[in-house]
Order: C-alpha cells, then structure tokens, then sequence
C-alpha cells in the first residue's frame, strides 16, 4: 500500500512473516518512525517504538537481564500469591461482572511486585489508578489521527503552533512523575526488584533516572494489560466451548485432583493446558493488528521490491484466521497445538523484536488456566427480565478498538466445582506465605548464592 509517500506491506501469511521478519531479522527489526506517541508523549525512552540501534540494544539489554528464561522461573513464589488470592475473589458475588478486574488486579500486582517491591492487594491502590491513567491516554494517543504523524516534519515547530506538543508534555509529565516515584519506592525496599537490578547494572548506572524509570515502565505496561486480556478470553473460551474447559478440567482430576490446586511442577504433566494457552493466544490475539517493523535497507522477496524505510505490517488477525495454517480457524479448537506442535505462537511478535516478557506471560497464563479451570466451571451468568430468567449474550467478536484489544465487557459465571475444591482454596490462601518481601529476600539470597557459585565455577576453570 501507499499512503502518500509511505510505502506500507501488509503480511498475512505465517511463512511469509517467519521469511522477512525471522529469517531477514537484521533488517526488519526497526521500526517506523511515530513522532507523537514516540517522539513527544516518551520523548524517544518507549522501548517499543525506539528505531533499531544502540540505544534500543542497551534497553533490549536490561529487559532480559530481569526477563528471560531462567529469571523468569525464578518468580513463581510471587505467581503462586496472586493466582491464590485471585481465585478467592472470583467466588465474590460480583465476580460475574467484576472477573476482568480480578483479572487486572493479578497482573498488576505480581508485575508491580516484581518491579518495584510493592504489592498491589486491592488492584484499587494509587499506583494501580496511575497505571491505569497513563495506559488510558496512551490508548487515546493511539485511536487519534495526528498531523504530525502524518507529516512528521511539522515536529520542529515551536510549541506554541504544535498544539500536540502541549498535550503530550501534559502526558509525558505525568508519567514522568510516576515514575521517579515508584523508581524511589523500590530502590528502598526490601529484597530483590526489578529497580535495583536495572540500577546496579553496567548500562543502568550510565542512564540517567527517568531512563530507569521509563524501562521498567515499559515492562509493566506490556505485562499487566495483554495477560488480564487473554485471560478474559479464556473465561469467554470456556463459555462457549464447555467441551473445551470439560476435557481440561478431566485431565486436571487425573493429574491434580481435588485435595490441591495446581502448582508449576504439575505443568508438565498438563499437554491440554498448554494447548489452550497456544489456542487463546492465536484465536483472538491480544494485538490483532500487530506491530509495525521497518526494513532499514533496500531488499526483494518474491519479485516484489521492498524499499529502505518500508513498514512492514504482520497482520497478526490475519496470520490467525489463515486456513492454510489453521484448519477452521475461527473455532477455538486446543487440540490443533497438540496435533501440530510445530506451529509456532506469533502472538509475542518475531524477530529481534520479540516481546520479552513472553517467558513471564505464559508462566502467568498457564498456571492461572490450569488453576481457574481447577477451581470452577465457567458458564453463562443470567438475569431476570419481565420475570423471565435471561441467559446474558456472550459475542466473541465484540472487542474494543484499541491497540492491545480486549473483549467488551460480558458477564459470566463461576460456580466452584465442588466443597472440597472450595475449602481447598481457603486453606491454601489461609496457609501460604502472603508477604511478597519475604519471597523476593529469598530471591536475592538465591541468585547471590547463584553469583558466587559460578565466580567460583570460573576461578576453578582458570586456575584449572
């Protein structure tokens, strides 16, 4: 497509996608250039929309020193706190309405926790509202159509005749503020934190504060928000295909059974589980539209001439509804990911641009699949009407128009499986450790130990 002067390739088809963007990463790992958002509202410190180059490797850096694998397993004494808590809520009488809420409420505390220090118990607390805040005006910088966006040259006007510069700087401070607050917070808390780690680091200790600040934001916004989503979309799955959450919830009996709910050590053991994480995440992806990369130098694909400069659009709605990859595509269908496991999960994106929390996500949806679908049956809520009992409608393709898609609010029920399974709940919750502290000391304890134990693995091998 052409926009003007913008040369615009719309990708639908996974191999496609996996040739430019996988197979040709070190050219198609920048991104287009999006002055407003990126230029006025985070002043060029928004690791999503940095162009490819040193300063996006040296955030890129930071993300997965606290982000990938083996950190990542390192956090599940602080998955298990919230997903237990969580469950207790949605036995609440509100949880029909409230359950996305909940849902919120749990990412954002377990990615609070880990960045800052600070637990979010209520998902009501003033980080949380700030939060909130800031990721509603991004999604309204998102839905608008800026001038500058459109001629980008118009940024070096003075502020007085660039009337969204001084909507931005509103924004940016703001956030800015927030920031340097929680940044403060959790540099003087207890135990191990996402701050202290990014502090103490060899790029951290060259970046000034509101950089700090700014690259465990952009962690934040990018965990909370999409995991709440696609758990939503679970509960909507269940509803709609109660076949799907019966043959999760038989499998869960063989493996689990009632006297405990699911741990991590269970997952393994759990293939279906799995599939349905695989299938909630292809069948409505958190971005359906993707995002945008660019390609930093001239190149040809299939006859066709992609220009330096071109933004390279991986559809991912489209890569999800493609009949050649996916065989009834718009039916939620997990068996597909056991059948073919081979297919690849786009959804966290491709490339060098790949979202690295991914490894976070899944631990979050897995075991808070495996435990929702433990605990309740999920079904239709309903409501009386004129004296007639309504079932309340549940449409799988109402969603809202925003950058990370969520479904319009629905209602729903959960009705725990069984006493036993609700007595397990409340001795569990009654029973764990609930002081986040605790658990992250215990971290911090665990990777100095770590630390030490391969100093002196090297010193060996040297002296050796």
């Amino acid at each position: 497509m052409k926009l003007g002067p913008q040369t615009f390739v719309m990708v639908g088809k996974l191999d496609m996608a996996r040739d430019l963007l996988d197979k040709r990463n070190a050219i198609y790992s920048s991104r287009p250039r999006a002055p407003m958002v990126s230029e006025c509202v985070s002043k060029g410190y928004r690791t999503l929309f940095l162009p490819y180059g040193d300063k996006w490797r040296s955030y890129h850096r930071l993300h997965a020193s606290v982000l990938n694998m083996r950190m990542s397993q390192t956090y599940r004494p602080i998955h298990d706190i919230e997903s237990r808590q969580m469950l207790l809520e949605l036995t609440k009488p509100d949880a029909g309405e409230r359950f996305p809420f909940y849902f919120f409420r749990y990412s954002a505390s377990l990615i609070f926790s880990l960045a800052y220090g600070i637990r979010l118990p209520k998902g009501t607390e003033p980080e949380a509202q700030a939060v909130e805040h800031i990721m509603h005006e991004l999604n309204w910088v998102f839905l608008h159509n800026w001038l500058v966006d459109m001629m980008p040259w118009l940024n070096v006007l003075p502020k007085v005749l660039a009337p969204w510069k001084r909507i931005a700087d509103k924004m940016h401070d703001f956030e800015k503020a927030f920031l340097s607050k929680v940044i403060a917070e959790g540099e003087g808390k207890p135990g191990w934190n996402w701050t202290k780690s990014v502090l103490a680091s060899k790029d951290g200790k060259r970046m000034s504060r509101t950089e700090v600040g700014y690259i465990i934001g952009n962690l934040y916004e990018a965990g909370s928000d999409s995991s709440a989503v696609s758990m939503a979309v679970l509960v909507m799955a269940a509803i709609l295909y109660p076949k799907m959450a019966s043959k999760a919830q038989e499998e869960l009996d063989r493996v689990v059974g009632p006297d405990r709910m699911p741990t991590f050590d269970d997952l393994d053991n759990l293939p279906f589980i799995h599939a349905i994480v695989k299938e909630l995440l292809r069948w409505r992806p958190v971005t359906p539209g993707g995002v945008p990369h660019a390609v930093i130098e001239d190149d040809e694909y299939m006859g066709y001439r992609i220009p330096k400069g071109t933004v390279i659009l991986p559809n991912y709605w489209a890569l999800a509804m493609d009949p050649d990859t996916f065989e009834d595509p718009e039916q939620f269908i997990p068996e597909r990911w056991i059948e073919n496991p081979d297919v690849p999960v786009f959804s966290f994106g491709f490339g060098r641009r790949v979202c690295t929390g991914r490894h976070i996500a899944m631990n979050s949806l897995l075991i808070t699949t495996a435990r929702l679908l433990w605990a309740f049956n999920i079904g239709h809520a309903y409501e009386v009407k004129d004296g007639v009992k309504v079932q309340c409608p549940v449409d799988p393709n109402a969603y809202t128009s925003t950058f990370n898609s969520s479904p319009e609010p629905f209602k729903a029920s959960f009705v725990p499986r069984s006493a036993k399974v609700l007595e397990v709940m409340n001795h569990e919750w009654a029973s764990a450790e609930k002081d986040h502290l605790v658990h992250l000391e215990h971290l911090q304890i665990k990777l100095e130990n770590a630390a030490k134990e391969e100093k002196a693995a090297e010193e060996e091998k040297a002296t050796s």
